[in-house]
């Protein structure tokens, strides 16, 4: 069952985008790709998307990435695909990072991004 959601990718490797789109190439599920910083952060500005994932190509950047990222978007939540074996999730100031293996199977990638909006989206059923 998918959860009908947006979600921006933040990477510059090819195979990882082409990747993603494969596991969430179900109708709904809208994903966007791009590979400047810069441009998430005018996408953002303009749409509202429901997940940010962040595919950083140096390790190295990761912490400033993730500093930066949790102050600019305030409050999205941000699935980062990196070489953690097992989902750790993490509390920033304004958003919740979700840490999964850039590897992992389609439907732990389908799993984290439910839990991710399930943690950070109330939908209540409309009062009659």
């Amino acid at each position: 069952m998918s959860i009908g959601c947006k979600i921006l990718v933040y990477t510059s490797d090819l195979k990882f985008s082409e990747r993603i789109k494969e596991i969430f190439a179900e109708k709904d599920y809208i994903v966007k790709t791009t590979e400047l910083f810069t441009e998430v952060v005018e996408i953002l500005y303009f749409e509202l998307y429901d997940i940010l994932v962040i595919e950083p190509g140096f390790i190295g950047d990761l912490s400033e990435l993730l500093k930066l990222a949790d102050n600019i978007f305030l409050g999205i939540p941000i699935v980062v695909a990196c070489n953690e074996n097992k989902l750790r999730i993490e509390d920033g100031n304004n958003s919740r990072f979700y840490f999964i293996n850039k590897f992992a199977n389609p439907e732990e990638w389908r799993n984290v991004i439910q839990i991710a909006v399930d943690e950070n989206y109330i939908i209540k059923p409309k009062e009659v």
